[in-house]
């Protein structure tokens, strides 16, 4: 498939580059680096089409939504369709390309979609059945294929999405406290009202002894 690839690329586009980069699935970690773990771990060959060399790359956990480039997406997706659709097809020729004409892809359709994307929630919890994204992707694919099902499979509890966000829809509380204000005053008054107590009990002895003395003199 790789090779594949870079025939694809080397014929379409000499340019673009495609490397490598192995990874060993650490299975200590609850955390999946890259998408394609999970099937490595369930010993199937899968792989990530990426351009981050690395998992924690600061673009790729970026959670905002990105520009793209209609230009190199457009190029990107026919040069990975010419490299399986040579490696289906176990095309020997490396001169000749398969995917001319009307077979390349539809570059109105990769804008339009991006587009479609780009304003439509998509977050793993709030993909329902219903959702417009599932249904928008089940529709084009079965023009262009025979057999098209969706099916639900149970989240695996190594997936941070699922483990964490398991509701689409959640009640939100709110409550109504008292300005800090408030509790500034409170604080003074207490303050003042301790102050108060102490300096009473401090004066006790003082009190007391002139009293003493005052009854003392009054006696003599």
């Amino acid at each position: 498939m790789l090779s594949a690839i870079e025939e694809a690329a080397s014929l379409l586009n000499p340019n673009v580059s495609i490397n490598t980069v192995p990874k060993k699935v650490n299975l200590g970690n609850p955390l999946f680096a890259w998408h394609h773990e999970i099937f490595t771990v369930k010993r199937l060959a899968a792989a990530t089409v990426s351009n981050h060399k690395a998992h924690n790359s600061l673009g790729r956990i970026n959670t905002f939504d990105t520009s793209v480039d209609p230009e190199k997406l457009y190029e990107h997706t026919h040069i990975i369709a010419e490299g399986i659709v040579r490696y289906v097809s176990d095309l020997a020729d490396s001169s000749v390309t398969i995917l001319d004409d009307h077979l390349v892809p539809n570059k109105e359709l990769l804008i339009r979609t991006v587009e479609f994307l780009g304003r439509t929630q998509r977050a793993a919890t709030l993909l329902q059945r219903d959702s417009p994204v599932l249904l928008n992707l089940e529709q084009t694919l079965s023009k262009y294929a025979s057999e098209v099902l969706v099916s639900e499979l149970k989240a695996s509890k190594r997936d941070p999405e699922f483990q964490f966000y398991d509701q689409s829809e959640s009640k939100l509380f709110a409550y109504n406290v008292k300005p800090a204000v408030f509790d500034l005053f409170l604080a003074i008054a207490v303050i003042a009202y301790l102050g108060t107590v102490y300096l009473c009990v401090k004066s006790v002895p003082h009190g007391m002894t002139y009293l003493y003395q005052l009854k003392k003199l009054k006696s003599s």
